[in-house]
């Protein structure tokens, strides 16, 4: 019973208005309204809604998609890190460190590959020159990896995990 009176209401509501009333008030002003509450109102009747309907959405063949030309690029068949050496402990107090890395075949520049260089997991550097220097080093036990990125940061290749242990003196140690 409910759910016929409130689809009745919705519907009602839903039709649009085809008249309008237009009175003036004892004080010049003009009122518009879809009642006819005042007995001096006239009828204005409304012009029919404008619609739009848009023409149908056409069909669209997809399209092939260009074949990629995989690059013919050398893989790497190897990557090592050569200085600092395996388990080097090395004496600087300003706790600059050079790390080399050789590439067999040599780094493809042309290719915008780069050499990335983590210390302790964390990347550092990214370059395409040997050697290269990481400063402010902190005291301690440190590990490195180098990787071959390619220009989207795709790894190609990795070395193993290389440690290094730094001294820096100081007076308190």
């Amino acid at each position: 019973m409910h759910l016929r009176l409130l689809l009745a209401l919705l519907f009602l509501f839903a039709l649009p208005a085809t008249a309008a009333y237009k009175w003036t008030m004892p004080d010049g002003s003009v009122v518009f309204s879809d009642q006819p509450p005042h007995p001096d109102a006239e009828k204005i009747i409304l012009p029919k809604t404008q619609t739009f309907t848009p023409p149908p959405i056409p069909k669209i063949a997809p399209q092939k998609k260009p074949e990629t030309k995989v690059a013919t690029t050398p893989p790497y068949s190897s990557l090592q890190i050569t200085l600092p050496a395996h388990d080097q402990t090395i004496h600087d107090n300003s706790g600059k460190i050079s790390v080399s890395v050789v590439a067999e075949p040599a780094l493809s520049t042309k290719d915008n590959h780069q050499i990335m260089i983590e210390l302790d997991g964390v990347s550092t550097i990214t370059t395409s020159s040997m050697p290269a220097v990481l400063t402010n080093v902190d005291r301690g036990r440190h590990t490195l990896r180098a990787h071959i990125i390619d220009k989207e940061g795709t790894s190609l290749i990795g070395t193993k995990e290389n440690t290094f242990h730094l001294r820096r003196v100081s007076v308190l140690h």
